[in-house]
């Protein structure tokens, strides 16, 4: 495997990593926003209300999204050994 593979490789790797985790990062953090929001404009300051919301809204995507993810993943790792080990 050469220097180009590699780098090629690496990068496309990287920005698998960010694909797959982009959307459950985004809904955690919009989530986290307008419960914040809620919680000042109700002025209720209660904490476990947050993180229970965001744990539900992170796996309710999360498994949405699981299929998708495995697929994008599988599809990667089928590549890298076909690049890695040619035949």
């Amino acid at each position: 495997m050469d220097v180009e593979n590699l780098l090629r490789l690496t990068s496309e790797g990287l920005l698998l990593c960010m694909y797959v985790s982009l959307p459950i990062v985004a809904v955690s953090a919009l989530t986290g926003l307008l419960i914040s929001f809620l919680q000042a404009v109700t002025s209720l300051q209660d904490h476990s209300l947050s993180y229970g919301v965001k744990l539900v809204a992170t796996a309710a995507v999360t498994l949405l999204l699981a299929p998708w993810g495995a697929a994008a993943i599988l599809r990667y790792a089928k590549q890298l050994v076909s690049i890695a080990v040619p035949t």
